[in-house]
């Protein structure tokens, strides 16, 4: 962590360290079946992230060359996960748990596959160190054996 003292020897911070969290491939994904828009793509996974912090950075490794905004839906608590490639919903009491959402909708082409990212400043609290998310897909994946996404998140305490 770096720091600084101002003339009056203030503390001011100048960066901190930021974690990366590899989610790696995202579970539950079913290969060679398409996926609808709206769909859940994969099933419910845990983030281990600090009790409380920023995620300042998404980046979706996109190994089947799609390039399909993807809706991170956040949660506090474990809830009732959609079936993987059904299309997405939450009860009311699971609605409640929910924190927010990050798309990744920026996506750059490398060819034989796609980067995803976004920068959302998107703060959290954690109190038991965990946050639970599942995938809404915003386009018509068909995803190869073999091509498996992964998620990354960069988390700023």
């Amino acid at each position: 962590m770096g720091w600084i003292i101002d003339r009056i020897k203030n503390p001011i911070r100048l960066f901190s360290p930021v974690q990366r969290i590899d989610v790696g491939p995202i579970p539950g994904i079913g290969t060679g079946a398409p996926y609808a828009i709206g769909d859940a793509f994969g099933t419910m996974f845990a983030i281990k992230v600090p009790k409380h912090g920023t995620i300042t950075r998404v980046s979706f490794l996109d190994l089947d060359d799609e390039g399909l905004r993807k809706d991170i839906v956040l949660f506090r608590a474990e809830f009732t996960e959609t079936a993987d490639n059904s299309p997405f919903a939450i009860s009311d009491a699971d609605a409640r748990k929910c924190i927010g959402v990050i798309s990744v909708d920026t996506f750059y082409n490398f060819g034989n596959n796609q980067f995803g990212q976004n920068f959302p400043a998107f703060d959290f609290e954690a109190p038991n160190g965990v946050l639970f998310a599942q995938i809404e897909t915003q386009g018509a994946d068909n995803i190869a054996a073999g091509a498996l996404p992964e998620l990354i998140f960069w988390v700023d305490e």
